[in-house]
């Protein structure tokens, strides 16, 4: 079989771009040819063998599709004679964008645009998450499966004895971590909210975000507030390799995401594996990822109720163990064969 796959935007560090060439190996594996191509590509992506879109020829092949925003010159390829499955990996809703980044903003706007009329076109259909899929069949009017992201824990640090953490005797301060962009629907500044009321309960804890920012003004507006709320107990890490990104969620005792809007959220995964206590906004996509293997919040629990909950995990071992033998079963519903197999059933089926 011969598989062709398009990413909207090629660049580093995205979670997209890392899926596609995740992927490429898996069909590989399989004996399977296809080349991939992007709409867009960072200068430091050619090496990884990712062509121009323009480059793609239209022959009867399948080709597909992982969309995460507007691109040009698309049209043609769900037009064209070759199958088509369009993977979506979701495209942040618009208003998110509008007071700080506009530009952002109308991207956002037409590719959701964008992701309705191809949903319509495409031979098949597939978001990784359940909350991606049913967008995709609201505007199709037919089914899309759920094809999760490609987790491989193999290619993950061991784990260490994060596990084990919480407020023993001779360990650390505690430290609260989130990975993520630092963009407006991530809402750092509801973490940094929420750890500035349990930092006045525990003077020694430390929040670590991990991201890169959205623009050098959007960062130094988190970077304010975390001075003005809990000063010298935030810090701000980005680009950081494997083995340094390993170190940050080893030493975590607590990873909070009160993300608004989340396709899937693969940090949730990583902190799974790592053993670490994740608290978490059951917001789009992100309570179906966590499913039973977190404390989930809502939209109604304040700083303060969330700062709770953060002293309570922080300090109560046997929840600490409960949450992490959970987060290993949890684990196994994105089992790395699992995922592939899914994959290779909606591909075989639209073969032509």
């Amino acid at each position: 079989m011969k598989v062709n796959q398009i990413l909207c935007a090629a660049g580093f560090p995205d979670a997209v771009t890392n899926q596609m060439l995740a992927w490429r190996e898996v069909f590989k594996q399989w004996g399977w040819k296809g080349a991939d191509f992007g709409a867009r590509i960072e200068p430091d992506m050619r090496h990884h063998g990712i062509r121009p879109l323009r480059q793609l020829e239209a022959q009867d092949e399948l080709v597909l599709v992982h969309y995460s925003g507007y691109a040009r010159d698309l049209e043609r390829v769900f037009s064209g004679p070759a199958r088509t499955v369009l993977l979506s990996h979701n495209v942040t809703p618009e208003e998110w964008f509008w007071p700080v980044d506009p530009a952002d903003a109308v991207r956002c706007r037409l590719g959701r645009e964008q992701l309705h009329e191809f949903a319509r076109l495409a031979d098949g259909l597939a978001g990784v998450s359940s909350y991606n899929a049913e967008e995709l069949s609201e505007a199709s009017g037919r089914e899309a499966r759920v094809i999760p992201v490609l987790f491989d824990r193999s290619s993950l640090a061991s784990p260490g004895s994060s596990a084990n953490g919480g407020a023993e005797p001779g360990r650390p301060p505690p430290t609260i971590l989130f990975v993520g962009r630092l963009t407006p629907h991530k809402r750092q500044d509801l973490v940094i909210q929420a750890f500035a009321a349990y930092w006045r309960m525990q003077p020694e804890a430390r929040l670590v975000l991990v991201g890169h920012a959205l623009s050098p003004a959007y960062r130094q507006k988190l970077v304010s507030l975390a001075e003005e709320l809990a000063p010298g107990a935030v810090s701000f890490r980005a680009r950081l390799t494997s083995a340094e990104l390993a170190d940050q969620y080893r030493s975590a005792d607590v990873f909070l995401c009160l993300s608004e809007h989340e396709g899937f959220c693969i940090p949730i995964l990583e902190a799974l594996h790592y053993g670490i206590p994740v608290v978490a906004r059951d917001a789009a996509a992100v309570g179906e990822v966590v499913g039973d293997a977190g404390i989930l919040v809502g939209a109604q629990d304040d700083a303060q109720t969330i700062a709770e909950l953060l002293w309570i995990v922080v300090s109560d071992h046997e929840l600490r163990q409960e949450l992490c033998r959970r987060g290993e079963r949890r684990l196994a519903a994105y089992d790395h064969q699992l995922t592939a197999q899914r994959m290779r059933s909606l591909l075989a089926d639209l073969a032509p």
